[in-house]
């Protein structure tokens, strides 16, 4: 799987501003640093409000979920952990968005393990039948790290589908390594989950652990709980995934709006693949979030809602939103 300076592709975090956590604010909430959101309240709203669903393809099925009213935005996950690490961003969109998550694991069934679509136009006919689905003929989405790259992939082939984007940690090709290839090659083989693999979560305490509060270690536990429990073999078919996507020379004909957001401790490769973005995209912005760590939807959800709200409504981005700086 792919793995960039110091970024690992076992990724996820959670937290928000430092103070105690206390029971979830409305989501309408402005203050420039709004009252933590307590995660279990809002974990266990997100699977008790939102609805489930399955869709079935030729060789394996999606769990899915749908929270929220309005226009449908399409969450699409990065490499580590499940759509569950979306809960916050989703809590904070649903009053303004049909949120639409999805996986190819589900943790109700540990004993079934999928063989997903090992294709990157595979993995976006998934999100097409997703669609189709629940009626949408025209969605926005939110990627992140692979489901970033995905949702590139999808804006080129189906362009009358994607109105536009936000995307944070995406890229539009990202060779593997070697040790990369040989990683993938082992995990594609073997029983275990990625809370097996060696040194596992002193990478995430490099690469993440800053970012988290320091009042509520169960936050941190959240991550790695969730991301550990994940099958070793999809994560391996996720990087090689990511390893077929090579949309360098297409991305001059993406013509919908995209949102690129850029964070600290991204490494210089990711730095790369944003630059790369922002420079051949026709219609593309970046903006940069400071203090929020590589997955900000689980660090500073409020932060990252308050830049995706009037973005999707085409309506200017609040003064906050800051220009990324020169690398």
């Amino acid at each position: 799987m792919p793995v960039s300076e110091p970024s690992s592709t076992f990724s996820t975090e959670l937290a928000s501003c430092e103070n105690p956590p206390s029971p979830a604010p409305a989501p309408n909430e402005e203050s420039s640093c709004p009252t933590p959101l307590a995660w279990r309240s809002v974990l266990n709203q997100f699977r008790s409000d939102s609805e489930p669903f399955v869709v079935e393809r030729d060789k394996s099925r999606l769990y899915c979920r749908s929270w929220g009213a309005g226009p449908p935005l399409y969450l699409l996950n990065g490499f580590g952990g499940t759509s569950d690490l979306f809960a916050l961003i989703a809590f904070l969109l649903r009053d303004d968005f049909r949120c639409v998550l999805m996986d190819e694991y589900s943790f109700d069934e540990p004993g079934r393990v999928e063989v997903p679509t090992q294709t990157p136009t595979g993995r976006v006919a998934d999100l097409f039948a997703v669609a189709d689905h629940c009626g949408d003929d025209t969605l926005s989405i939110f990627g992140t790290g692979l489901g970033g790259a995905l949702g590139l992939v999808a804006m080129q082939t189906r362009p009358e589908r994607i109105k536009q984007a936000v995307l944070q940690g995406a890229f539009a090709r990202r060779r593997l390594t070697v040790a990369e290839r040989l990683l993938a090659a082992v995990c594609r083989r073997s029983p275990g989950q990625v809370r097996h693999l060696p040194l596992r979560t002193v990478i995430q305490q490099q690469n993440h652990r800053p970012w988290f509060p320091p009042f509520d270690g169960t936050r941190w536990k959240f991550l790695l709980d969730n991301t550990g429990a994940v099958p070793l073999r999809l994560s391996a078919l996720r990087g090689v995934v990511a390893g077929k996507i090579d949309l360098q020379s297409e991305l001059s004909n993406i013509s919908q709006p995209v949102l690129i957001i850029q964070t600290e401790g991204e490494g210089r490769v990711a730095a790369a693949c944003h630059a790369d973005l922002n420079a051949q995209l026709p219609h593309a912005q970046t903006v940069w979030l400071d203090n929020t760590g590589q997955l900000p939807f689980l660090t500073h959800p409020h932060r990252l809602a308050k830049i995706i709200r009037p973005f999707l409504r085409g309506e200017p981005l609040p003064a906050t939103a800051e220009k990324p700086p020169d690398h």
